[in-house]
């Protein structure tokens, strides 16, 4: 199957859907009136969140139950309805995952739009080859990692930069704030402006209320690589330095742009 233009095959779809609909799902109770809460607390099974299923329910904050989709319906039509619908705002801009059985209906075109909801299909097909040959002077690793889906949650923007400079074992590594800026402080000097946008090298970095947020790098020709998020449904894409900026354009946040040794 195609996604966001880029070949998924039949292992990794098959870990897809065990992420995307598990027997078991999550619920946030924590915003419900107190004694839906307590009732729903009391009723839920105890279950330890993967890395996967947070990043599919959006699990980052929150007081969460689990439910099977059998005592799921047995509850109140009203329950269901106030369930689903703080599911579906916690889950915006993506669809509200759905129950076992709808995916069973519906096949693997369900999973598909799930995961190309709000995101701009990867653009690594239209790179020439003389741009990845100029490419790869400077980022060693770069032309392997776009088009590629992670094999479950945790690498990240910050990774993705790094192995695409040459360090292979970041590629699959959650990496953490602190170890990202030491490279940058070792491995680029700052410059200034959208200048040297089209060269390949340059390490663009986010930061939102002072903190480091997210990065991308170039490679030449107007093209930049990036990695959206850390979930297992955000692959390392190929759009262009417009659309990665634009991306990004968010309040409290500010970019700034460094360039490789």
């Amino acid at each position: 199957m195609r996604v966001l233009e880029i070949d998924v095959g039949e292992g990794l779809l098959a870990q897809w859907r065990r992420w995307f609909a598990p027997p078991h799902q999550p619920f946030r109770v924590d915003r419900l009136e107190p004694r839906l809460r307590d009732g729903m607390i009391e009723l839920g099974d105890d279950r330890q969140a993967s890395a996967e299923h947070r990043d599919t329910f959006f699990m980052y904050s929150g007081i969460w139950v689990w439910l099977d989709e059998a005592r799921f319906r047995q509850l109140p039509i009203s329950t269901r309805r106030v369930l689903m619908a703080e599911r579906r705002r916690v889950s915006r801009p993506k669809p509200s995952p759905p129950r076992p059985s709808r995916l069973e209906g519906e096949g693997d075109d369900c999973v598909r739009r799930w995961v190309e909801a709000g995101v701009r299909p990867s653009r690594h097909l239209a790179v020439t080859p003389a741009t990845w040959r100029k490419a790869t002077t400077v980022l060693p690793g770069a032309r392997d990692i776009p088009g590629t889906f992670p094999a479950g949650s945790g690498p990240n923007c910050f990774g993705t930069v790094m192995a695409a400079a040459g360090l292979a074992e970041a590629r699959t590594t959650w990496m953490l704030q602190e170890p990202f800026s030491q490279w940058l402080d070792e491995q680029t000097t700052p410059v200034r402006g959208t200048g040297h946008d089209d060269e390949p090298g340059i390490v663009q970095v986010w930061h939102e209320r002072g903190q480091l947020a997210h990065a991308a790098v170039t490679i030449g020709g107007g093209w930049a690589i990036s990695k959206p998020s850390q979930s297992w449904s955000s692959p390392a894409v190929i759009w262009t330095v417009r659309e990665t900026v634009g991306s990004w354009r968010i309040p409290g946040t500010r970019l700034s742009r460094h360039r490789l040794h």
